[in-house]
């Protein structure tokens, strides 16, 4: 298959891309600079440039690489110190909205794209407490940081149709093998908890690195009927669990979580947001995709980014 992905060298396609090579796959990414393309060589992936915002650019990069699918993967996530900005989110927005709909406009125009997908994110639902929620049961509660996904989530549903396979995959926050859960042991080793904020018994969806790169390939490659999907740890944990799980992956009986009040001012407008308990099921993609994470919840993976970590 022919796939056109954007976001090629982000924690997510970095871990894609090989995988779909594996399979035999001929990815093709967009580059917006020479040294985005060196990395995309170095990927194996074949470089495209072109303008994420430029709908008729995209058509003639499609038109190009023939391409049957798109994986749009790019985001533009701030630093975490700027994260409580909404100013920081303007170009991660823009991506997510205004990329996705030049991408569905060109996939429509060039004709030969029969399969669009996109990682949305899970924590668009509303707090439900230890009750569990997915997508298929519980409706979602925007937030100002939230909107843009969501209408990329529309964009996504528009491709649908006519033999057309529009999939948007709701992801739980990301650790493992990748820099962001590297710093978050090296503060617990410290005895902090520098993990986004909650009360002890609020439950947090999180996925594997590399285990939501398969649910994308499994999205793109398998028969999974348009809709949309979440892709979650098989058994989310609260935050109690979590830092005592993080607190024994680094060989300490208990970490220090730092108070609501100063995690509301550091989180600033996604304090609500990434606070709220989400016992995510994944059930329903489980049952289309023939996948199921490697690492079934963050005991698991927390132990194992601990032992990776003394190596």
């Amino acid at each position: 298959m022919q796939i056109f992905i954007t976001g090629a060298t982000g924690v997510l396609g970095k871990a894609v891309v090989p995988g779909l090579l594996a399979d035999g796959h001929v990815v093709y990414a967009l580059s917006r600079s020479e040294a985005n393309t060196a990395v995309l060589q170095r990927l194996g992936a074949k470089p495209v440039p072109a303008d994420l915002f430029d709908a008729q650019a995209l058509v003639q990069a499609l038109a190009g690489c023939r391409a049957e699918a798109i994986l749009h993967l790019a985001t533009s996530i701030p630093p975490t110190m700027q994260l409580g900005r909404r100013s920081a989110w303007q170009e991660n927005d823009r991506i997510r909205r205004e990329g996705a709909r030049a991408l569905v406009e060109a996939a429509l125009a060039a004709g030969t794209v029969r399969t669009f997908v996109y990682p949305s994110y899970a924590f668009v639902y509303p707090d439900s407490g230890d009750r569990w929620i997915d997508a298929e049961t519980t409706p979602v509660q925007t937030a100002v940081n939230l909107s843009s996904t969501l209408d990329a989530e529309v964009e996504v549903a528009r491709f649908a149709g006519n033999d057309r396979r529009g999939i948007s995959l709701r992801m739980g926050s990301f650790y493992g093998p990748e820099p962001t859960s590297r710093q978050l042991l090296r503060y617990a080793r410290r005895g902090i908890a520098a993990f986004p904020p909650g009360a002890p018994g609020a439950y947090l969806p999180q996925i594997w690195v590399p285990d939501a790169a398969n649910a994308i390939i499994a999205a793109v490659t398998q028969p999974v009927p348009s809709g949309i999907y979440d892709i979650v740890d098989d058994d989310p944990l609260t935050h109690r669990e979590i830092f005592a799980a993080m607190a024994q992956a680094v060989g300490r009986k208990h970490l220090w979580q730092p108070p609501a009040v100063l995690m509301r001012m550091m989180t600033g407008v996604v304090y609500e947001v990434i606070s709220r308990s989400l016992r995510v099921s994944n059930r329903r993609f489980k049952a289309v995709g023939k996948w199921n994470p490697s690492v079934p919840n963050a005991r698991v993976g927390w132990s194992r980014l601990g032992e990776e970590s003394k190596s």
